[in-house]
């Protein structure tokens, strides 16, 4: 739940305006409420008038949708006087909404974060869980309930930018040994994008250093059986690979013998064994991603 003070733009969801963390109903509807969310969508770009009487009064004659137009924007503009922050702009053959820096907006927040980062390497604490938060704050439907043409092409910008934000996070995690967290986010990720291999393969592998292997081979032959189902393809030939190096490489008998400790059966040994399986695995993966980038390439 949403419990910022003030007000914030929350683009992912049904409501997009809230004040103090609860919706604020603008008492708007029709084509007037459309507007209002394409200038949300829009928000600080102009538009002008001639384009936004038609988008949205098509059919009309050029003199209705004038009026048409002129009625929506000053009912919007009276609404607005009791949000904080947030401004319609109307002077001249331009329209647009402006709103105010100490107005948080999910959407921006989540693809600023996103942006500042190439990879989940170098990433503080502060900045993993800043992400976390904004991926949380965005995870419901964009613009929930509106399915005109003009936000389509919004809502997959967006969508791309939390699948790269949930990566950049599911790496950080599982870099950080939090396997189960990282698996969270993956899992996530999966469910938003079933057919992102690469996503399949670290999966795979985080259930490997998870100690779940069963579990390993299990996500990759409900991904093949979706793969056959959805689109009648196979899964690449790395996903293919790295299935094969799991199930037969990485068998339950070597994982033992690598994580009994030789001598002792205290906790620095189990710490220092579990520590060495971990490092096996990851020496085996990236020996695994060499040998396919050689023969794939």
């Amino acid at each position: 739940m949403n419990t910022r003070t003030g007000t914030s733009i929350c683009l992912f969801g049904a409501y997009p305006v809230r004040v103090d963390g609860l919706p604020f109903r603008l008492g708007i509807s029709g084509s007037t409420e459309k507007l209002f969310q394409y200038l949300l969508v829009h928000m600080e770009k102009e538009s002008r008038r001639e384009y936004l009487a038609d988008l949205f009064w098509r059919g009309s004659s050029s003199g209705r949708q004038r009026s048409a137009l002129n009625s929506a924007i000053w009912r919007i503009k009276r609404q607005l006087r009791n949000v904080e922050g947030v401004e319609l702009y109307c002077d001249g053959p331009a329209v647009f909404l402006h709103v105010n820096e100490s107005v948080h907006v999910d959407a921006t927040e989540l693809a600023a974060i996103v942006h500042s980062l190439s990879s989940g390497d170098g990433i503080s604490e502060a900045v993993a869980k800043r992400l976390h938060q904004a991926l949380d704050a965005c995870d419901a439907p964009f613009m929930d309930g509106v399915n005109s043409s003009w936000v389509l092409a919004e809502r997959e910008r967006l969508f791309n930018i939390q699948i790269r934000g949930m990566t950049i996070l599911m790496h950080w995690l599982g870099q950080k040994r939090r396997y189960e967290d990282a698996l969270e986010i993956g899992r996530r990720l999966l469910a938003e994008d079933p057919a992102r291999e690469s996503a399949q393969r670290e999966v795979m592998w985080l259930y490997v250093l998870n100690g779940q292997r069963a579990q390993a081979i299990r996500q990759y032959l409900e991904f093949e059986a979706w793969l056959r189902r959805e689109l009648d393809i196979e899964p690449m030939p790395e996903t293919r690979a790295l299935y094969q190096h799991i199930r037969l490489e990485l068998g339950a008998s070597r994982l033992r013998e690598a994580s009994s400790p030789a001598s002792g059966s205290d906790a620095e040994s189990r710490r220092a064994a579990f520590n060495l399986l971990l490092g096996a695995i990851e020496r085996s993966r990236r020996d695994l991603y060499e040998v396919l980038s050689q023969q794939l390439s």
